[in-house]
């Protein structure tokens, strides 16, 4: 099983998110944050696999939080990247932070299936 946590400021986008990974059982959604603040809190409670992370949030922004992941690596295991996101201008940013992908919204089924692949994929030689 796949633990991930959604991360968005937009609720609907974090809903929808929800509802297309609802089509893979091995992938749980443990926890939903608004921001980075929250998702750092909520990673740190959950030691998620996975976190969804949206680039532009009020505060901190996905990439920061991305950078601090990294940065706790000694602590812990450090779960597996995924930006989701409307803007694809920081898709250079975001592989400099060891994502796994990096997903345009509205985010597509088939596409969305491909990453989940490469998650797994990374999961298992982890």
């Amino acid at each position: 099983m796949i633990r991930a946590i959604l991360v968005d400021d937009e609720k609907l986008a974090r809903a929808e998110l929800a509802f297309l990974l609802r089509a893979h059982p091995d992938v749980e959604v443990v926890a939903e944050a608004r921001n980075g603040t929250e998702a750092l809190q909520l990673i740190q409670a959950n030691e998620p696999d996975l976190v969804f992370l949206d680039i532009n949030m009020p505060g901190q922004g996905g990439l920061a939080v991305a950078r601090q992941l990294l940065d706790w690596h000694g602590e812990g295991p450090v779960p597996q990247i995924v930006f989701a996101t409307a803007y694809d201008q920081h898709a250079v940013q975001a592989f400099e932070v060891n994502a796994v992908d990096y997903l345009l919204k509205p985010i597509e089924k088939g596409r969305l299936a491909q990453c989940l692949q490469r998650v797994r994929e990374r999961i298992k030689t982890t």
